[in-house]
C-alpha cells in the first residue's frame, strides 16, 4: 500500500508540528480521558492511557519523519508493539474519531480546521500502512 498525503496537508503538518510537539502531554491526557469515556465495560481501564500514549507518540514520530523526508518512517515494528499492548481496530477508530476535537480542545478554537484535518488524514494514512498486511491477507 502506498502512502498518499496532499502537499497542502504536508505543509499544514510541517507548520503546526512544533506547536503540537510542545503540547504533547496535554494532548495525551485529553485523548486518554476521551478514550476512557468510550471504552467498553469489559476493557481494562488502563488501556486508555496506553493507547493514548502509544498512538500520540506514533503520530508525532511519523509527522516528524514526514516533515524531514517527505515520507513515512519505518512502521515494521509498530504492528508488533500494538499487538503486545493490545491496541486494535476499535482503538484506532476511537482515536481517529476524537483527534480533531482533541486538537481543537488542546490547541484552542483558533486552530484552522485545515490543520486538524491534515493531522487526521496523517493519522489514518499511518494506520492504513500499519494494518496493510492484515487487510491484504
Amino acid at each position: 500500500m502506498s502512502f498518499i498525503l496532499s502537499d497542502q496537508n504536508r505543509k499544514h503538518i510541517a507548520f503546526s508540528l512544533p506547536l503540537i510537539r510542545s503540547r504533547k502531554e496535554p494532548l495525551v491526557e485529553a485523548m486518554e480521558i476521551r478514550l476512557q469515556a468510550a471504552r467498553e465495560r469489559d476493557e481494562d481501564p488502563g488501556q486508555s492511557a496506553i493507547t493514548a500514549m502509544v498512538l500520540v507518540d506514533l503520530l508525532l514520530r511519523q509527522a516528524g519523519h514526514l516533515v524531514e523526508t517527505g515520507r513515512l518512517g519505518d512502521l515494521s515494528d509498530t504492528r508488533v508493539l500494538h499487538q503486545a499492548v493490545d491496541i486494535a481496530g476499535r482503538h484506532y477508530s476511537r482515536f481517529g474519531d476524537a483527534l480533531v476535537a482533541i486538537l481543537t480542545d488542546v490547541l484552542g478554537p483558533t486552530l484552522p480546521r485545515e490543520v486538524s484535518a491534515a493531522w487526521c488524514d496523517l493519522f489514518w494514512a499511518v494506520i492504513r500502512e500499519v494494518t496493510a498486511d492484515t487487510i491484504d491477507a
